[in-house]
């Protein structure tokens, strides 16, 4: 019982704020793309992204509770992630860490852990967001997938563009008169799920969006990043992606860490 405390009050928080508009995405006919200059523009740092550090604020929906909170991120290539969700005093509520798309969750504050489980399994547990650790890297910084090989480039009008990438996944690429002709990289669509980026500083976006539209197996899901404090090409030393976990630590399951319902508990106590 005591590790659903943790997990609720890191990951779910109440909130009052209107969600933003969904972003509109062209329609209608298309004209295949001879000249991929605003694919290019939009899309040519990505070979450059390894390490990449964030702060993040997180908040949102999964299904139909609220999510808030703050995250300190750092991400390796392949699967590395390690996220630690911080507190206003006192230490963090949780350190996720691990290589190789598998991950170990602490909750330090209750003295549980999970060990050894998929990386994406854990977040989804968590918030809903069933995603690669090589996901969120890409996206934090800007791009649409780890490694992206576009086919069928298109053209919508003078100022959008789309591509394929393997697996299924679209992105879309926008250019706007504040940004002197540049394209930037606005959506990623996969299926139910769409991913925005805004608030670009040439490149970077200052924001994420991650909308699912609800599923047989999936809840609906709209989650929001502000993004902070974005260094890329940062030197993380292996330990990085280590959790220390104390020797007396009880451990816990994914079921555990999903069956504590941890975002309706966080709701009752507000």
């Amino acid at each position: 019982m005591r590790a659903r405390n943790s997990a609720a009050v890191a990951f779910a928080v109440l909130f009052s704020s209107c969600a933003p508009k969904p972003l509109t995405l062209p329609g209608g006919a298309s004209t295949p793309l001879t000249d991929t200059t605003a694919l290019v523009s939009a899309l040519d740092h990505c070979d450059e992204v390894t390490t990449i550090t964030a702060e993040i604020g997180l908040s949102g929906k999964a299904g139909s509770q609220r999510l808030r909170g703050t995250l300190h991120a750092g991400f390796a290539p392949p699967e590395s992630l390690r996220l630690e969700a911080v507190a206003p005093f006192g230490g963090p509520f949780f350190l996720l860490a691990g290589i190789d798309g598998r991950a170990t969750l602490l909750l330090p504050r209750e003295d549980r852990v999970l060990r050894e489980a998929p990386a994406a399994a854990i977040l989804e547990a968590l918030a809903g967001l069933d995603q690669a650790p090589s996901d969120l890297r890409a996206w934090i910084a800007g791009c649409p997938a780890a490694t992206a090989t576009i086919s069928n480039p298109r053209g919508y009008g003078a100022d959008w563009a789309a591509a394929d990438l393997e697996g299924g996944r679209r992105l879309w690429v926008h250019r706007r008169p504040e940004t002197a002709g540049g394209w930037r990289l606005v959506a990623v669509n996969e299926g139910p799920l769409t991913v925005e980026f805004t608030e670009h500083t040439a490149t970077q976006p200052g924001r994420l969006r991650i909308r699912r539209a609800a599923g047989p197996r999936a809840a609906a899901l709209d989650v929001r990043l502000e993004l902070r404090q974005v260094e890329r090409g940062v030197d993380l030393p292996a330990a990085t992606f280590v959790v220390d976990v104390p020797a007396g630590a009880v451990p816990i399951t994914i079921e555990d860490l999903r069956g504590s319902a941890p975002l309706r508990e966080a709701k009752a106590r507000q």
